[in-house]
């Protein structure tokens, strides 16, 4: 099973058709913590589709349920169970090559060298042209096809937010770091590694909801997928990751934090990425 060609199918958004050939290579399994937790999903897919269809969720709410059940079919996809033996059973289902035809598969391979070697220099530019001007963009703008299979975010005006409220409570968010990661197709998730602290009071939510991705236009927030929901006592604080998953390409993009006492505060931080 393609793990690679399964992630483009989540990422170009064909869920059902990942979802089938997940389940199909899972039955006979011995992992069955595994398959359960993939029919899970799956059923949580076909209830979101159900309450789509009756109006009975709000379009924020539904994108919401669709990047958790996106967020943990990738990670399912990522714990992949193999199939016993099946490695040794192919290799063994496969007819040993006779001596006699292992010199027709060397001029094969030598002539395979050869055509790539002439393609390769038939596309040299000749001497003396000017190289084409490079694009330029801000610095914000994420690309839409990483070199690397993750990059890292910086945040070039300040990586940290405090509120206070009348009574005297305080907490504070730090960007610890950030990360840009293919998710395969034109998909990608975006990842910080945050610190709430919480100072006086009677302690406070440290919860995906408050966080949001901001891209492109001010106003257009993406919900995050990650899932994340804990307490931070008084005096104490805490380290969790909040995580996006955005699809095609992106000019710009800034981390709303929202007000855990005042939904009206919501401060931005921006967010780069390294060349």
């Amino acid at each position: 099973m393609d793990k690679h060609y399964l992630k483009e199918l989540v990422g170009s958004g064909n869920l059902e058709q990942a979802f089938q050939a997940l389940l199909s290579y899972g039955k006979g399994q011995k992992a069955k913590e595994w398959h359960n937790a993939l029919w899970i999903q799956y059923n949580r897919l076909k209830e979101l589709e159900q309450n789509n269809l009756k109006g009975t969720l709000s379009a924020e709410e539904a994108d919401r349920i669709k990047n958790r059940i996106l967020s943990a079919l990738l990670a399912l996809i990522d714990d992949l169970p193999v199939k016993e033996n099946e490695d040794a059973a192919t290799a063994a289902s496969l007819p040993q090559p006779a001596k006699k035809n292992r010199w027709v598969k060397g001029l094969l391979i030598v002539a395979a060298v050869l055509i790539g070697l002439i393609a390769g220099y038939s596309k040299l530019k000749p001497a003396g042209t000017h190289p084409e001007a490079e694009p330029t963009g801000s610095e914000t703008a994420i690309p839409e096809a990483p070199l690397s299979p993750s990059q890292a975010l910086r945040f070039p005006q300040g990586n940290e937010v405090t509120f206070i409220f009348s009574t005297g409570n305080e907490v504070s968010y730090r960007i610890l770091s950030g990360e840009l990661k293919s998710l395969g197709g034109d998909a990608r998730q975006v990842s910080f590694a945050i610190r709430c602290s919480g100072r006086k009071g009677n302690g406070v939510n440290f919860w995906d909801d408050t966080f949001r991705l901001e891209l492109d236009e001010a106003g257009a927030l993406l919900a995050p997928s990650s899932g994340l929901n804990e307490i931070v006592e008084n005096n104490s604080y805490k380290d969790g990751t909040v995580s996006f998953v955005v699809k095609g390409p992106v000019s710009g993009m800034k981390l709303a934090i929202v007000n855990p006492w005042d939904k009206e505060d919501i401060r931005k931080l921006a967010v780069g990425f390294d060349q």
